[in-house]
């Protein structure tokens, strides 16, 4: 039996690399730290418009400082916003130490935003605490 468990602690510390975010071009410092605590990342090229990142989204989820930019669209495109204007400082640290990710991580994991169906917008705040709208 105590092996079953230790299987089980390591598949829900997995289910966290099902998850893709698209990083938002003001957010490539948190790209490793995230693959480091489990996502996939996608970094599309820079100068990409606010539109090719919608369409290239498509059953991801965009991470943004700027949610108000994708919202709108996130129903029409297929894909889900966590947007982080309210955390204060973006952590640089390019492992799981890094406190801006633990955040994210943190409010991804406790939302199960990777489970629902539907898109919705997460938006993570300085404190750790999140608020998940879902998107019609």
């Amino acid at each position: 039996m105590e092996r079953l468990n230790a299987l089980d602690d390591v598949a829900e510390l997995s289910k966290q690399g099902y998850f893709t975010v698209l990083l938002d071009e003001k957010l490539r410092a948190l790209e490793s730290a995230l693959e480091d605590d489990g996502f996939k990342v996608v970094t599309p090229p820079q100068g990409r418009t606010d539109e090719a990142l919608k369409r290239m989204a498509r059953g991801w989820a965009i991470l943004t400082k700027n949610s108000q930019d994708f919202v709108e669209d996130a129903v029409r495109h297929d894909y889900d916003v966590i947007g982080i204007e309210d955390v204060r400082f973006v952590d640089s640290k390019p492992d799981r130490t890094n406190e801006t990710v633990r955040k994210i991580s943190a409010a991804v994991r406790r939302s199960r935003l990777g489970t629902r169906r539907g898109n919705y917008w997460l938006r993570v705040r300085d404190n750790g605490s999140y608020h998940l709208q879902q998107l019609v």
